[in-house]
């Protein structure tokens, strides 16, 4: 991949698209085929060091873009690295630096810091205090 990092980049993405086909209605029983663009040319930097909120409406590509950062999906275009590593091909050594949490609303309470969420599910998974601690500080 052609895409230089530095020591400073902790991720460095050009040009990142991907596109998925999806199915369109065209009469009571047609349906064609479509190509949409879920992320179309993005160009991130984030340095060591620095905290990025990364917003935007519903069907943004927020998602999108953080299943290609992490490997879960494979951009359609673009280069992409993490931890100087690439994401897809290199997913399970970004996977011991990394986590992300998709859609578990039903796990983290918006009106508690995530600190205590985590604790109230050590609870309900009768996790030791010890190994828990540990699993925070890591």
């Amino acid at each position: 991949m052609g895409v230089p990092q530095s020591r400073t980049e902790m991720i460095l993405a050009r040009g990142l698209r991907k596109e998925f086909t999806v199915r369109v209605k065209a009469g009571r029983l047609r349906r064609h085929k479509q190509v949409r663009a879920a992320v179309d040319g993005l160009d991130l930097r984030v340095d060591r060091g620095e905290t990025v909120g990364y917003i935007g409406p519903n069907g943004a590509g927020k998602s999108t873009t953080l299943k290609m950062l992490t490997g879960v999906l494979t951009p359609s275009a673009g280069e992409v690295r993490v931890c100087g590593l690439r994401p897809v091909a290199q997913r399970t050594r970004l996977a011991l630096r990394i986590g992300v949490v998709f859609g578990q609303r039903s796990q983290l309470w918006w009106d508690l810091p995530l600190r205590d969420s985590f604790d109230l599910l050590r609870h309900v998974y009768r996790v030791p205090a010890a190994e828990h601690a540990a699993r925070l500080r890591r």
